[in-house]
């Protein structure tokens, strides 16, 4: 019945060579994938051609949802009007409804007020800063905290201050730190973690003048017609019988301080 039909067998020889291609091919767009799930740069450049009403507001697309996002959003440029270069990194954490430890840092010669803001759900950043003519680019990294792509496309730009409807506005403390040395907030501690005054310093200074501008200078508590309380009294008859006890003239402490 099959007299004269020849039968061949086939063989599917599978190529190799462009399956290992296919493969790394794979492994690659995982790699950056993966690589641009963490850096989101050239997110929004501004550049802004007259001076704001209000200031500038960053409108973001990152939800107002807790347990989500410890991002470093980065803010690169020059403000002109300032003179200054723009270098602001910020940080923070949603928690329990609140912007948890949130901090910026300036490694630039700007340093305006900053606040961030839920407006509808999505954290705002507004920038409390009237400056003519200022450019800058924003740029982000997070990771591990179920971030998505789309959190990081799509933000603008307004001139408009934040929204009277805006809850959990917030200003960002100022946090720098040198060595021993910490700036927050303009005030600057030298040894110390969290300066209260402008300047406090842990340990011993030297100078060779120290300086003291007081408006008015307070010396008028010596003067013959001044009321003065028992301590003053005493005070007084202290420095008139000790001649070893000498005060600077209220015109020398006006001219020199």
């Amino acid at each position: 019945m099959f007299k004269g039909i020849k039968v061949r067998s086939v063989f599917i020889i599978p190529n190799f060579k462009n399956m290992k291609k296919q493969l790394l091919t794979a492994i690659c767009v995982l790699v950056i994938s993966t690589m641009y799930a963490q850096n989101y740069p050239n997110i929004l450049n501004y550049a802004g051609f007259s001076t704001p009403v209000h200031g500038v507001k960053i409108k973001t697309n990152m939800p107002f949802t807790d347990g989500t996002q410890m991002p470093t959003i980065s803010i690169l440029g020059y403000s002109y009007g300032s003179s200054a270069v723009i270098d602001l990194k910020i940080v923070y954490y949603i928690y329990s409804g609140y912007f948890a430890v949130p901090t910026i840092s300036s490694a630039g010669g700007y340093a305006p007020k900053v606040y961030l803001a839920n407006e509808n759900g999505k954290v705002v950043i507004f920038i409390d800063d009237k400056v003519y003519y200022q450019r800058f680019t924003i740029s982000a990294f997070a990771h591990g905290m179920s971030e998505t792509l789309s959190w990081f496309q799509g933000w603008t730009t307004a001139d408009e201050p934040i929204s009277n409807t805006a809850v959990q506005v917030t200003e960002l403390p100022y946090r720098n730190r040198f060595g021993d040395i910490n700036f927050i907030n303009g005030k600057v501690g030298i040894g110390v973690e969290n300066p209260s005054e402008r300047l406090m310093v842990k340990g011993k200074i030297v100078a060779e003048e120290i300086k003291v501008q007081a408006q008015p200078w307070p010396d008028y508590v010596f003067a013959p017609n001044y009321k003065k309380c028992l301590c003053l009294s005493w005070s007084d008859s202290l420095i008139k019988t000790n001649t070893c006890l000498k005060f600077l003239l209220h015109n020398r402490l006006r001219k020199r301080g």
